[in-house]
């Protein structure tokens, strides 16, 4: 009991970490040109591929945010409960590749330019997302199978850092844009107060690490991060409390998310536990209709599935000098 208490601080970290990364990658999976149902209709927030085509469609089903979070999530349980029970590796830590959502981007856009907007071509999506699943760990598993590992170590450095540097451009782009729930231009810079507080929050923090450095450089308070993310919330209450902004204020400009449905419509409150049971929560494992999925939009995805299978093998050699 007492080594198992002693994981809890850890146990604890690890679980606001996922939270915190699966609410920005969880609303990023589908492209900002596909609005979701709970945004006004004339919300400006189209989306092009570069080449022409520009999304702008309504998402088939509500709360396209939620959705992608429970992706997120499922994704992450998964692959926390094989790694704890079907691996070797002591105090593993399971996450769901974030890194490939430029990808899931670009599925996107393929599906609707074949399908439209319709539930159709979010079923024809999901297969695809579950069929890049299925194969990355297929490679995955036969290059442990084999002892094929240090194959990967062979992709030229100029190719990983390449990689590095696209793949986090598209990401601090995407991060931009679904904060401001606008693509880039003229509407995008017309919501950047949104922006402001994130570069804010951001800013002090850097701030504070470069101050509570010592002579060699190293932070003197490992935990001023995990403390300062978990004040971002109750400080940005105390913020528009302070600057006299309700919160119905504060959502109608874009603060926040938009919510789940609160009421069962006579005017009573759900327990925040019902969502847990409701309808949508299962949405992810009811989506595919493998009558409805478009195997055109399937054939012409195979050169971005290739990409994403490479780029996920390309994962080891980037993360681990890192450790």
């Amino acid at each position: 009991i007492e080594s198992a208490a002693s994981q809890l601080p850890a146990i604890a970290l690890v679980t606001l970490f996922h939270l915190m990364v699966g609410i920005p990658f969880g609303v990023s999976y589908f492209p900002v040109g596909w609005k979701s149902s709970t945004f006004a209709a004339g919300d400006d927030i189209s989306t092009s591929d570069g080449g022409g085509f520009v999304m702008d469609g309504t998402f088939p089903i509500p709360h396209k945010e939620a959705l992608g979070i429970r992706m997120f999530l499922f994704s992450t349980i998964i692959g926390q409960l094989t790694m704890t029970y079907a691996s070797n590796f002591r105090n593993c830590i399971a996450l769901q590749m974030v890194e490939n959502v430029p990808f899931c981007q670009s599925l996107s856009y393929i599906v609707i330019s074949h399908q439209g907007y319709g539930r159709e071509a979010l079923s024809t999506l999901f297969f695809l997302f579950g069929l890049a699943s299925v194969i990355v760990g297929a490679v995955f598993y036969t290059l442990g199978r084999f002892e094929l590992g240090k194959v990967l170590y062979f992709f030229p450095a100029h190719v990983l850092v390449g990689c590095i540097g696209g793949i986090g451009v598209f990401i601090a782009k995407t991060g931009l844009e679904v904060t401001a729930n606008a693509s880039f231009g003229m509407v995008f810079f017309q919501k950047m107060p949104l922006l402001l507080v994130v570069f804010g929050f951001e800013a002090g923090l850097r701030v504070l690490n470069h101050l509570t450095k010592d002579s060699t450089g190293t932070s003197r308070y490992p935990l001023l991060s995990p403390i300062y993310f978990c004040m971002i919330t109750p400080v940005f209450y105390l913020g528009i409390w302070a600057s006299g902004i309700s919160v119905e204020t504060a959502l109608t400009e874009g603060y926040f998310f938009p919510p789940l449905d609160d009421s069962s419509g006579d005017g009573s409150v759900i327990s925040f536990l019902s969502p847990l049971w409701s309808e949508s929560t299962w949405d992810i494992f009811r989506i595919v209709d493998f009558s409805t999925i478009s195997w055109a939009a399937v054939t012409e995805s195979i050169p971005t599935m290739v990409a994403l299978v490479l780029f996920s093998l390309i994962h080891v050699p980037i993360n681990i000098p890192a450790f």
